[in-house]
């Protein structure tokens, strides 16, 4: 009988939807464990023991899989970011293709899919066009070992109390000093060591979730693929006039690629790194971002601070590019779009449809949605401001639209949606999600009355060197 604080030898045959080994006995009990791949022979000690599975930690690796590589980021293994930077992309991509096959088979129920393998991200390192890094006052220790014979109170003093980086996982507000991140650019690299040097040498305070005091939080740095603008935007507690002209005054000498510098205040409690005001440094206060169709058009959208825009621009061309494949629009289409966010896909699409109705809950998205049409002399698209469960069950007009997309949050749809949509008249529903997890819960619902069936499946990798894969799913009423 197995149990906590066992060490048994393991061979894993496979990666959970969260990246962890899985690997089964003899009796078919399966152990999950944290840092191991797919054909590694590994010695692991059981960290948490129930019924019909356990969960385990890597004690060593007895034999590597032939899939594993050497990361290049050194911080690997602590910093939360890249998880699976030890597998090789190929198996990545396979791996992905699986979590959405495996959720729509066990979640969804539903059999005899074709799944096409991922599409692949053209930029496998530095692509994402958005990081948030925090300040902390509580540094991780990136390298214990040399200080482990040290008493705690000893450790505290070697820690220099100025952190700004990435999360270690599981702990609330224990910060990476990270030097380099391969998930940006290596001009965002440049920034993040200038910002901590900068502030560190005049002792600025960092803001604490237990005192509730600290001047400083978080640094966000957005960057364009398809223009060349940058976004800084440092936000802190409260407005500090001749510290914050400095730092921008010293960072735009530095690097001068950056087109926009703004300082965002909050005083909330929680650590969210979004702002209540803002100051405009430099620049505008937004940048500029194209997307490119297949159909020759290219669209414009102005992204301000607190918009939302997909994180990896590349692969989100292919995704919008996809949705257009699967749509099959024309000219006479009436076209819903919920959770519409800042009207990325509705302008898209735009050139191709007689009309598309956006609906998003922030106010903020609605009116940079209505913006970027504007921007880009859209007259066929409108947004409306509303939770979407409210607009559904108290709009009488969604026989009107004939096709609806569908791209919410990571926790999908609410039970309710997916009921009023399984019983819907649109000819096609296409839903674009970031969790398959909860995209397959939702589509049996919407498919359980028979009313509508699954035409099309796309994976698509948003994040190499992560476990989150991205799918798109068409939808067709069932002519019976």
């Amino acid at each position: 009988m197995i149990k906590k604080g066992d060490e048994i030898l393991v061979k894993v045959i496979e990666l959970s939807s969260e990246g962890k080994g899985v690997s089964k006995l003899e009796d078919g009990f399966v152990i999950f464990s944290s840092s191991t791949l797919p054909g590694d022979e590994a010695l692991v000690r059981i960290s948490k023991k129930k019924s019909n599975y356990a969960e385990a930690n890597l004690i060593e690796l007895i034999n590597k899989s032939p899939s594993r590589i050497d990361p290049p980021c050194k911080y690997f293994g602590i910093c939360g970011g890249c998880k699976i930077q030890n597998y090789e992309y190929d198996s990545q991509i396979k791996f992905k293709t699986n979590v959405v096959k495996n959720a729509f088979e066990r979640i969804g129920g539903f059999k005899n899919l074709f799944i096409p393998e991922a599409i692949k991200s053209d930029e496998v390192f530095f692509y994402r066009n958005k990081m948030e890094f925090s300040f902390s006052d509580d540094e991780w220790m990136f390298n214990p070992p040399l200080i482990e014979s040290y008493s705690p109170e000893q450790q505290e003093l070697h820690k220099e109390h100025f952190a700004l980086g990435l999360h270690v996982p599981g702990f609330h507000s224990k910060i990476i000093n990270i030097q380099k991140c391969f998930l940006q650019s290596e001009a965002s690299n440049g920034i993040l060591n200038f910002t901590r040097e900068f502030f560190k040498s005049r002792n600025i305070s960092v803001y604490s979730t237990k005192t509730q005091t600290g001047f400083l939080r978080f640094l966000i740095i957005r960057q364009s693929k398809n223009t060349n603008d940058m976004m800084i935007n440092i936000i802190t507690f409260d407005y500090n006039k001749e510290l914050i002209e400095e730092y921008s005054r010293l960072l735009r000498n530095k690097f001068s690629r950056i087109t926009t510098i703004i300082n965002s205040l909050s005083q909330k409690k929680a650590q969210i790194a979004v702002g209540e005001s803002e100051y405009i440094l430099f620049g505008k206060g937004a940048i500029a971002e194209k997307l490119k169709t297949n159909y020759g058009s290219t669209f414009e959208f102005n992204i301000s601070p607190q918009s939302f825009f997909q994180t990896n621009t590349l692969q989100a061309e292919k995704i919008f590019n996809i949705l257009i494949n699967f749509g099959n629009f024309n000219k006479s289409d009436n076209v819903l779009d919920l959770y519409c966010g800042t009207g990325s896909i509705s302008i898209f699409i735009s050139g191709l449809i007689k009309k598309v109705t956006g609906v998003e809950l922030s106010a903020d998205s609605v009116a940079d949605a209505s913006s970027n049409a504007s921007l880009n002399k859209i007259e066929n698209a409108n947004f409306v401001c509303s939770d979407i469960k409210d607009f559904l069950e108290g709009f009488n007009k969604l026989k009107d639209f004939n096709k609806l997309i569908l791209d919410p949050p990571r926790a999908g749809l609410h039970p309710k949606i997916c009921d009023i949509l399984s019983t819907a008249t649109f000819e096609k529903i296409i839903y674009i999600s970031c969790n398959p997890h909860s995209q397959a819960r939702d589509l049996q619902i919407i498919c359980s009355k028979g009313e509508y069936i699954i035409e099309n499946i796309q994976p698509v990798d948003m994040f190499p060197h992560t476990y989150h894969v991205e799918n798109i799913v068409s939808l067709l009423k069932w002519r019976k």
